[in-house]
């Protein structure tokens, strides 16, 4: 293309972009507050989740190895956020003790978290990515979305329609311990992860990680030992889900919904949407970020 015609095309194209924001009213501050909105990092979702109930439905007992001493607090999730900067989200889970028993580079290697993401009700699935955690979802709320955060550079994100033996997308995904020693930060590209975050839904289930379990979930039996969790069944019917992001009270209600005897899982529901809505300026700059992202304007 010739530079007349490019020049012309990048004056038309910022011309359209002026009429739009001044049809708005916001064509006189519009481009630094963009510039503001795109460089700063916004809550799109928090949640806290009751402390002390890392104990599955109720009654899961930790294993006997010194390791998991004092049997409380590795598994016990506090609080799940979702944010977003410039092309990124990051997703925050908080613990009150995170500890790195098997040296992970990530710093920590303990607990593991997946989570999984709704956002459209006719599409996706209802059972986990990988039979491991032995549950289901709600089939109002099938996943579209899921992001494995485990040790040894193994976090990564799947999608519904991915065949079981995939290994995920894990360019520019990353999970590592904060310098407060309690946040695991995940770190996602919002390429991986199209769609409104304001209509999203998440299942955040909280396991032990175990390199050789299913889907490297520590299993829940009868009878706790050294490697294994107590409290549960000796099937694989019981969930080896240890801590739930859920209402208070609703944990136990959720996890404690499988039946054994029936062969039957457990099913979960999700929490969310945001009920942090953005205003209707920002929604706004949004769609102004959107444009000028398309214009490759650096903002």
């Amino acid at each position: 293309m010739s530079g007349g015609k490019h020049r012309i095309l990048v004056i038309t194209g910022t011309m359209l972009l002026f009429f739009i924001l001044a049809g708005l009213g916001t064509a006189a501050f519009t481009a630094g507050q963009a510039k503001e909105r795109f460089n700063r990092e916004r809550v799109i979702f928090a949640m806290e989740d009751s402390a002390g109930d890392d104990y599955g439905p109720g009654t899961y007992e930790y294993p006997t190895d010194s390791i998991f001493d004092p049997k409380k607090e590795h598994f016990d999730l506090h609080e799940f956020s979702v944010s977003a900067l410039r092309n990124t989200y990051y997703f925050d889970l908080l613990f009150p003790r995170v500890t790195n028993p098997w040296g992970a580079s990530e710093g920590f290697s303990h607990a593991m978290v997946h989570i999984y993401i709704s956002d459209d009700p006719d599409r996706g699935r209802i059972e986990t990515f990988r039979e491991g955690a032995n549950v289901i979802f709600d089939p109002r709320h099938p996943w579209q979305y899921f992001i494995k955060v485990v040790s040894f550079n193994k976090t990564a994100v799947y999608y519904a329609d991915d065949y079981e033996g995939a290994e995920g997308r894990d360019s520019g995904v990353t999970a590592r311990l904060q310098p407060d020693g309690s946040t695991v930060r995940v770190t996602v590209p919002k390429a991986l992860l199209p769609g409104d975050p304001s209509n999203w839904q998440y299942y955040v289930l909280v396991g032990s990680q175990d390199g050789l379990g299913p889907d490297n979930f520590r299993k829940v039996n009868t009878t706790a030992n050294r490697w294994v969790f107590g409290g549960g069944t000796d099937t694989d019917y019981d969930p080896n889900v240890i801590d739930l992001l859920a209402s208070r009270g609703k944990q136990e209600k959720l996890l404690g919904s499988y039946d054994a005897s029936k062969r039957q899982l457990a099913v979960l529901e999700p929490v969310g949407p945001s009920k942090i809505a953005p205003t209707r300026w920002e929604n706004i700059l949004d769609k102004v970020i959107a444009i000028l992202q398309k214009m490759k304007v650096k903002l």
